[in-house]
């Protein structure tokens, strides 16, 4: 594991909560899991048997007081492969951030930072040589002024680097600039009227530089098992050797949490670019993706998200599904991503120490301009067995398959993978 003991943000920042977290929370998880792949080029014609190895440390922690909060969630892999049919490879997921006073004090300073693995060619397949890295940090200082007991201002800056691994030209700097006037109707509502001004350049492309404003109000809600916040404005970007792009942005954003059933829905449309692309957000979509990332230009994005998690079946049941659509209309180039899907996960607990769970994902992908006649299908299955032989040692044993289907022969494939893994948690 010594592949993961590398200087960057993430590790400072988790170094802050570890040194004062004991007291608060802080876990993690050590596994090792090896399996066999019946199709290891992900080939219609050029199959190869291969096994496969898994090497993974994750460590989560949160940490607050008077002063400080901290939160940090963070997976290290290191992928081998046994006959080269990839380059093995080590990557970094997760998040981190810390907040040097709290949202009520008059002045508050947060670091924050992110690091996500995307595919670089959003047609290819999802191997090594296909992934890249996306890493963001952000500073944001923050001033408030309550005006009166319903009433308060701020305004913050936000100054972020963006870096890629491979695709150096979507590297980028911004600084965000916003006011904030926030209003409260009662205990349970508010709205927000905000304006914001960003100015975007890229490190290594500096004619995709732009500037990006945005107004907007926002209603929220937060009632005893239902919450939602809505969103309308008018954003525009304006390029910086000519070009305009405006038109309505909205966010509509609610969930709703009951002893047996959990709702969200996610909706938006805004300009983003090829650099930022959601932020590194979790979603519900899991399958791997480019979020934009493939050529450089603003994105109008339009997304939607929707899942639902229940245990009503029975006592020893969970179950999950989710849907998803995304589209992305380059405002340069005339190109077009459209991926929809949806998922399925089923949980059945035998006892205390042994689970078996299956889940189930399609997706489909489509392109028009420079990518069109590369659309392609996806589908994949899990099936998993977990065994706890005590509270921190673990047995798991899992079978997969990949299923792509595309106009391009080449990228046309159906994979099985057959593991087991042993997982240390703390």
């Amino acid at each position: 594991m010594k592949h993961f003991l590398r200087i960057s943000p993430a590790g400072i920042l988790l170094g802050l909560i570890s040194s004062g977290a004991a007291a608060q929370e802080l876990g993690g998880h050590i596994s090792v899991s090896s399996g066999e792949s019946d199709n290891a080029f992900k080939s219609a014609t050029n199959f190869l048997s291969e096994r496969q190895d898994t090497y993974e440390a994750g460590l989560a922690g949160k940490y607050n007081n008077q002063y400080l909060s901290a939160t940090a969630e963070y997976t290290g892999q290191d992928k081998r492969f046994a006959k080269d049919s990839q380059e093995d490879r080590r990557f970094l997921d997760g998040s981190s951030s810390i907040l040097l006073g709290s949202l009520s004090s008059p002045v508050d300073l947060q670091v924050k930072h992110s690091q996500r693995t995307l595919l670089s060619a959003p047609d290819d397949l999802n191997v090594t040589t296909n992934q890249d890295e996306r890493k963001i940090v952000n500073v944001i200082p923050r001033i408030r002024k309550k005006i009166t007991e319903v009433d308060l201002l701020s305004l913050s800056a936000d100054y972020s680097q963006i870096e890629y691994a491979k695709n150096k030209l979507n590297n980028s700097t911004r600084t965000l600039g916003e006011f904030s006037w926030l209003h409260s109707i009662s205990r349970v509502s508010d709205v927000r009227f905000l304006a914001q001004q960003s100015d975007i350049g890229f490190d290594n492309f500096e004619f995709a530089d732009y500037r990006y404003t945005n107004s907007a109000v926002v209603y929220s809600t937060t009632l005893r098992k239902l919450s939602y916040s809505l969103m309308v404005g008018y954003n525009k970007s304006e390029r910086d050797i000519g070009g305009e792009y405006s038109g309505s942005t909205y966010s509509f954003n609610a969930s709703y949490n009951a002893p047996l059933h959990t709702f969200k829905l996610i909706s938006g449309r805004s300009i983003t670019d090829s650099s930022m692309g959601g932020g590194n957000v979790q979603s519900v979509n899991q399958n791997p993706n480019s979020d934009g990332s493939h050529r450089v230009d603003q994105i109008e994005r339009t997304n939607t998200e929707l899942s639902w998690s229940t245990e009503f079946m029975c006592n020893k049941c969970s179950a999950n599904i989710s849907l998803h659509q995304n589209i992305d209309d380059y405002l340069v180039l005339g190109d077009e991503g459209r991926q929809q899907g949806g998922a399925f996960t089923f949980g059945y607990a035998f006892t205390k120490k042994s689970r078996l769970s299956y889940r189930i994902s399609d997706m489909k992908q489509e392109f028009s301009g420079s990518m069109a006649g590369r659309d392609y299908t996806y589908q994949t299955q899990a099936v998993q067995y977990e065994f706890k032989f005590t509270d921190s040692l673990g047995f798991s044993a899992f079978y997969e398959r990949e299923d792509r289907d595309s106009d391009n022969n080449q990228r046309t494939y159906i994979e099985e993978f057959i593991g087991a893994a042993v997982t240390y948690s703390f």
